[in-house]
């Protein structure tokens, strides 16, 4: 594969190309100080232009003056910041400038300034801790006291550019990083219509957007509530859009405990969903009870959205009609119950395929892709190729305008023409077929491109054609933001019937969402079902117990040492497996005293790549079990990686399974579980013993042992009798 060399000036090429697009499009949101930013830039030399885009490509607003000698583009760097300040859009550091200093500093720069300012420094300080201390004694912190802060300079001008990016980008981003992955053939950047066209044409909705975008930026700042409450009052005037029920909606949940009357104004003001659910649920949790009814009233007569419509009905229902229970409960508690085998955990939508299957189905896990995909393969000209569809520049995966009403509105008549054929297979086929043939892998933000999408998608309209998914997909075409995802889980087929099935695992919920779409897929006719999965210890299942000893923590930089392994089947350890390694590298002292295993130990004995085979025999079917299993697997699969071999299992750990089977115990450490279940471990930190005294708690855990707890005064007493170490390694290594 080539290699691709960017050239030396690219960064400046990249904001040409940029800027060279908002003079074309954008002079009409363009306010005085945009122009003259525009016209001060062009004046600059190339030298000083370099050394700008090389400023806003980096992190943060404080630069040090030795770090653009680096850039080879720059011949004459210190005479490029030079001229960067005499226009203004660099200045060195002031006083005002501290709490931008307090993020760029390094720790011992923060401590040296703090000190010689006279404040406190403790060393076990963080880096993060010292920033807050700064940023509280601002007023004691002085510029001299700071060593070499001659050498440091401070972007300015950042407003305008922050202004001119967002035109350009539709959303706060400061730098001009896409370009660079566009160039290196990391990211997509097809020009997917012929032309582009201004976001905005009138200055007010840009400067109103930008506002919004902006605030968003700074939800997590701290914000007095009066300054939040004049920001609310002021927008009071600003028309209604989606980025202003953001920003509403992300001061509701931000001041919700804070100040309930901050959140009910910021909730009365959005239009979006789910406002009016948190207003009626937070009211009637205020004991506002009245109130949360008005607001549940007024969703019923004129709901947004199915969804809100669902969750009014239900907790009207709850709390003012009597009714016990909620709908969501109820659905759940009277759906299909199937029990599973526990090699299923992770993927029970797979073992309800295997269930099916079993019965003549034939099963494929959809969820939102089959619909999404459709969609987009059949209105992909709509979305990305007329001259009308919202999008502004070369990187915008989806229309701007997909996420509302209105891109139903503009392309209306184009819409049902395409949804009268979808009777008409043949044609829906051609359409499918061009698109993909046209447009294969080409990027978008609606689903992804694989070989068996159009398989997939032509087999279900073929399936479908008594059915109503023209329906389906003039709702998602008419709001895509309500109706792109919440589909079932699973596509079941047999005889040429289809049906769906949405899977819900052990303390899983089912949501509005999901009802909301099941309630729309009923509507076009299909058959739709919620499948409770109940877990059960297979009998025949196979497991094997593994623990692993290692050079260290991190299986990128560290190696194992011995594995240990048993295999249990019937609440029985019917097998062992159990070798030193040769980790290829010396055994850190540390590690050498915790297991015991010393360099000379390892050094006949076998290496990885040459035990891998019989341990991948040892696992082949078995669900992988070990405590805390991420640590034993993740370096399982790197050492199998490193001799170019995939190793996948079914995991489960006994560190998570006895969390959730014996709540209550103050660690659980397999060192503290085993002295408190009473079980073995006479080596511990040797990996057969861990691994057997781990098989023991899965056994526990899956109730073919009785747990046999030592008992409270025991452990009382020995608490006050024996004062024990710190169980290093299960910090470090479990």
């Amino acid at each position: 594969m080539s290699v691709i060399v960017l050239p030396e000036k690219y960064y400046l090429s990249h904001f040409f190309e940029l800027i060279q697009h908002l003079e074309t499009h954008y002079q009409s949101v363009f306010e005085s100080n945009h122009q003259e930013f525009l016209k001060s830039f062009h004046g600059l030399s190339e030298d000083a232009q370099c050394a700008y885009v090389r400023m806003i490509n980096r992190k943060g607003l404080v630069f040090n003056n030795i770090s653009f000698t680096k850039y080879s583009e720059i011949s004459n760097p210190m005479g490029a910041l030079a001229e960067l300040e005499r226009t203004g859009f660099l200045s060195r550091v002031v006083d005002t400038d501290k709490p931008l200093l307090t993020e760029f500093l390094t720790k011992t720069e923060l401590a040296k300034w703090l000190k010689k300012s006279g404040l406190r420094v403790v060393s076990t300080e963080s880096r993060s801790d010292l920033i807050l201390k700064a940023q509280a004694h601002q007023n004691d912190l002085l510029l001299q006291n700071l060593e070499s802060h001659s050498d440091l300079f401070i972007q300015r001008r950042f407003e305008e550019l922050d202004y001119l990016l967002f035109l350009y980008f539709g959303k706060i981003q400061r730098n001009l990083t896409l370009y660079t992955l566009r160039d290196l053939g990391i990211r997509q950047a097809h020009t997917l219509k012929s032309e582009f066209k201004a976001r905005y044409t009138e200055l007010q909705d840009a400067k109103n957007d930008y506002f919004f975008y902006s605030e968003i930026e700074r939800l997590s700042e701290v914000q007095s509530e009066d300054e939040v409450l004049s920001k609310l009052a002021l927008t009071q005037s600003i028309p209604a859009s989606a980025i202003k029920d953001q920003w509403l909606l992300g001061v509701a949940i931000k001041f919700e405990e804070l100040n309930p009357q901050i959140t009910l104004l910021a909730l009365r003001a959005c239009g979006s969903h789910p406002a009016r659910e948190r207003q009626a649920r937070l009211l009637y949790k205020w004991d506002r009870i009245e109130e949360s009814k008005t607001v549940l009233e007024a969703i019923l007569q004129d709901p947004t959205c199915d969804e809100e419509l669902l969750f009014a009905e239900d907790f009207f229902a709850r709390k003012f009609g009597k009714k016990r229970t909620g709908s969501l409960t109820e659905i759940l508690k009277n759906s299909h119950q199937v029990t599973l085998s526990d090699v299923y955990l992770k993927k029970p939508e797979l073992g309800v395929i295997h269930l099916y299957e079993k019965q003549g189905f034939t099963g494929h896990f959809v969820e939102n892709y089959l619909w999404v995909g459709l969609f987009g393969l059949i209105f992909w000209d709509e979305l990305f190729l007329s001259p009308a569809a919202k999008l502004f520049n070369p990187f915008e995966r989806r229309p701007v305008d997909l996420m509302g009403p209105d891109f139903y509105n503009r392309y209306e008549v184009l819409i049902e023409s395409k949804l009268v054929q979808m009777n008409d297979y043949n044609a829906i086929e051609f359409i499918i077929l061009k698109t993909v043939t046209e447009h294969y892998g080409k990027m978008n933000d609606l689903f992804q491109w694989t070989p068996n999408l159009a398989p997939m998608v032509l087999d279900f309209v073929k399936k479908t054609r008594n059915k109503n998914v023209a329906h389906i997909l003039r709702t998602m075409a008419k709001r895509f933001d309500n109706y792109h995802s919440g589909y079932p889980d699973l596509m079941l087929e047999k005889n040429g019937e289809i049906s769906f099935i949405e899977v819900k695992a052990e303390g899983d919920s089912l949501r509005y969402k999901q009802l909301s779409k099941a309630r729309l897929l009923r509507e076009a006719g299909f058959d739709v079902d919620v499948i409770r999965v109940k877990w059960q210890s297979d009998p025949n299942q196979v497991y094997v117990v593994v623990d692993l000893e290692t050079t260290g923590g991190a299986p990128q930089s560290h190696r194992v040492t011995e594995i240990g392994a048993v295999k249990v089947q019937g609440g029985k350890i019917i097998d062992e497996f159990q070798t030193l390694v040769n980790p290829e590298r010396p055994i850190p002292p540390f590690i050498q005293r915790l297991t015991g295993i010393t360099d000379a130990m390892v050094q006949d004995a076998p290496k990885f790549a040459e035990i891998a085979e019989s341990f991948r025999q040892f696992t082949e079917g078995a669900i992988f079990v070990a405590h805390n299993v991420k640590f034993d697997y993740g370096f399982v699969q790197k050492e199998f990686a490193r001799i170019e071999h995939d190793f996948h299992r079914t995991q489960m750990c006994t560190c998570l399974g006895m969390r959730k089977n014996f709540p209550g115990i103050k660690s659980y450490g397999l060192k503290n579980l085993t002295h408190h279940f009473q079980i073995s471990l006479d080596q511990h930190h040797r990996a057969l013993c861990d691994a057997k005294a781990s098989a023991e708690l899965l056994l526990l855990m899956t109730g073919y042992k009785e747990p046999n707890p030592r008992k409270m005064e025991e452990l009382v007493s020995e608490n006050e009798n024996q004062m024990s170490p710190p169980d290093e390694a299960a910090i470090t290594l479990e």
